[in-house]
């Protein structure tokens, strides 16, 4: 399988690249290959890693383990992962999560969260941050904590993102923080 992982993760890799060159701003594919590089780097780490896609969780490990995976696209400064109304988080439909960024269809950040430091994300559902009702269960990721705070303009903050935000060493590309 690791080999098959590569190989997808290097065909979606020309397939954005493609769409880059064409100057076309498809947000349809990166979600999927997302899941896929996560995928590979898990394997890298030696774990038995699965794409399956099911509706509270996106990779298996080890056949017991379930990752899901977010993406959120920079726009107005910053990047946002919905978790539609935190049923996934409540539920404990996963352990862990990564959160990928991007802007232009190129990876900008990798954060990797075990699912309890994301519960608050699920018990403040934001209407007057989110976009549309049904998903107003935000992670957002901004540049710096200035910018964050700037975009809120007085708007609830959390203290997962104000965390994530002074220490981003805490989640980016911590791999470490997946475990058996």
């Amino acid at each position: 399988m690791p080999d098959t992982i590569v190989n997808i993760v290097r065909n979606l890799e020309y397939t954005l690249e493609a769409f880059r060159s064409a100057e076309i701003e498809d947000t349809r594919i990166f979600p999927i290959y997302a899941e896929y590089l996560v995928a590979l780097r898990l394997e890298q780490l030696g774990f038995e890693a699965e794409v399956v896609n099911k509706k509270s969780y996106d990779i298996l490990l080890n056949k017991k383990t379930r990752v899901e995976v977010k993406t959120g696209k920079y726009e107005e400064g910053g990047a946002a992962a919905s978790f539609r109304k935190g049923d996934q988080i409540k539920d404990g439909k996963f352990e862990y999560c990564v959160f990928v960024t991007y802007d232009r269809l190129r990876t900008k950040e990798i954060l990797v969260f075990r699912r309890e430091e994301l519960e608050e994300v699920a018990l403040k559902p934001r209407l007057n941050v989110a976009r549309y009702p049904n998903n107003c269960c935000l992670l957002l990721k901004f540049a710096s904590l200035h910018d964050y705070l700037d975009w809120l303009g007085g708007r609830e903050e959390l203290d997962i993102e104000v965390k994530l935000h002074k220490h981003p060493e805490e989640f980016l590309d911590r791999w470490d923080k997946i475990k058996e």
